[in-house]
């Protein structure tokens, strides 16, 4: 995921503005971090690491309560769109699933989906749909 170090501006599905991201490779081929502003609130800053123990990439989230969400592969290694999931329990005690799906879009683009299920995959809701534009790049 090194490709996606760098700075980035964020669009709704739109094509609206909405906020930023820099992305560093902390440890090539293995570590990313990213500080995301997005959506008017603050900081966000998830890391993506190449996990022997999930065999594959991963991504580490701080939730709302302070600790850390565990984003684990669930597409094939090395599989476009990536996606990646997680079983969270919500701060009201509520069970749900999440799923980010990862993909490369022509002219050196992202898009992120997170969707969220609360009838165990059933069906999801859209929680945002980041697409994003290398900076000095939105025509």
């Amino acid at each position: 995921l090194d490709f996606m170090a760098g700075s980035w501006t964020l669009h709704d599905a739109s094509g609206a503005p909405i906020g930023s991201s820099h992305i560093v490779v902390q440890v090539p081929g293995t570590m990313l971090y990213e500080e995301r502003r997005a959506g008017g609130g603050g900081v966000q800053s998830p890391w993506f690491e190449n996990a022997e123990r999930n065999g594959g990439w991963t991504q580490l989230f701080v939730g709302p309560a302070g600790m850390t969400r565990e984003f684990k592969p669930l597409s094939p290694p090395a599989a476009w769109p990536m996606i990646l999931g997680a079983d969270v329990t919500l701060r009201d005690g509520t069970p749900v699933k999440f799923r980010m799906t990862l993909s490369r879009l022509p002219n050196d683009e992202t898009r992120r989906v997170l969707q969220m299920s609360r009838d165990a995959g059933h069906t999801w809701t859209t929680v945002f749909d980041y697409h994003y534009r290398r900076s000095g790049t939105e025509s």
